[in-house]
């Protein structure tokens, strides 16, 4: 994280000054008054009181799966607002790029940075990791989020479709919580795991047997962990977020067609459709369910595991009983 950075980079130029000392003379360390008085005069101690206080998740680094987009682009901004240094796993480069230099340019040199991922990928997300390792010295926090959503009605959905949402989906988040706990394990100090599942790990929808079989896969995965983690301090959660269309990759690429479709109306009727079948009557954000995630992966959450928070505006056949 930025402290051991800055310790690293102090501890280099002290090497430097002494080496540069001892060219033209004898170096000589201060006392430990004089380094007190350095250290602690009064303006510096004024300025110490003026300072904002760090965010809950300051000193923290954080990993977003499919961070380039959607809800993973929306908890990366609201993890790095409290203070994380967030590494964002996303296949596409450029999304990832933009989100990380946009944390930076925001928060200050190094809190955001883009890493290639395939979730899919035994090696690939093994090598993601040890990437975040090298660059932050560790890591705190896991989002489980990268996904797909193909929808069709059973006998028209095809074995490759049915593998791919298996693949990412379900795999997906078993290799990302693997490696996960793999490096937890060895760093002794805990760690918050959150998935991003959604309302059809409660309740299935019409059309979407492959996309409802995963989700309920990846709640009872989040479940088995919060069991495991126990013992070693990590925190397992999911959130469950319903008809996020805004942002994101998933209805951009056929998916508002197909659940139109399914119901019944019109696509550009979907929106609408959505926000009065909830309780609230009111649509769901990105950054709404970025909260819950900020929520869950932080010390206000730190009596919580197991658990599934809905960010669905009340879909009443979704309540959790």
């Amino acid at each position: 994280t930025q402290g051991a950075d800055v310790s690293r980079q102090l501890y280099h130029r002290a090497i430097a000054v002494m080496e540069g000392g001892r060219r033209v003379g004898e170096f000589t360390s201060l006392t430990p008054q004089e380094a007190y008085d350095i250290e602690y005069w009064p303006l510096e101690l004024y300025k110490l009181t003026l300072r904002p206080a760090p965010g809950e998740l300051a000193g923290r680094a954080a990993v977003v799966t499919g961070g380039a987009s959607g809800i993973g682009r929306a908890t990366a901004r609201r993890l790095a607002r409290d203070g994380a240094h967030v590494a964002i796993f996303d296949i596409n480069d450029a999304g990832a790029k933009s989100v990380a230099d946009e944390l930076t340019e925001r928060h200050g040199a190094g809190r955001g940075l883009a890493v290639r991922c395939d979730v899919t990928d035994e090696g690939a997300v093994a090598e993601a990791f040890r990437t975040v390792v090298l660059a932050y010295g560790g890591v705190d926090v896991v989002v489980s989020n990268a996904g797909i959503a193909l929808s069709a009605p059973i006998d028209e959905t095809t074995l490759r479709d049915w593998n791919r949402t298996m693949e990412v989906l379900s795999t997906g988040y078993f290799l990302i919580s693997r490696e996960a706990f793999r490096l937890w394990k060895e760093q002794r100090m805990g760690g918050s795991l959150i998935f991003v599942a959604s309302k059809n790990s409660i309740v299935a929808s019409r059309n979407a047997a492959a996309y409802n079989t995963a989700k309920a896969a990846e709640l009872h995965l989040a479940r088995s962990l919060a069991e495991e983690g126990g013992p070693i301090g990590v925190r397992v959660n999911s959130v469950l977020p319903d008809a996020v269309l805004q942002d994101s990759g998933i209805w951009d690429a056929g998916w508002r067609l197909a659940r139109a479709a399914a119901y019944g109306i019109k696509p550009e009727e979907l929106d609408e459709y959505y926000r009065q079948r909830t309780v609230l009557k009111v649509n769901v954000l990105p950054e709404h369910v970025a909260e819950a995630i900020s929520f869950l992966a932080g010390p206000r959450a730190s009596r919580t595991t197991g658990a599934a928070l809905t960010v669905d505006g009340g879909v009443t056949s979704a309540y959790l009983r």
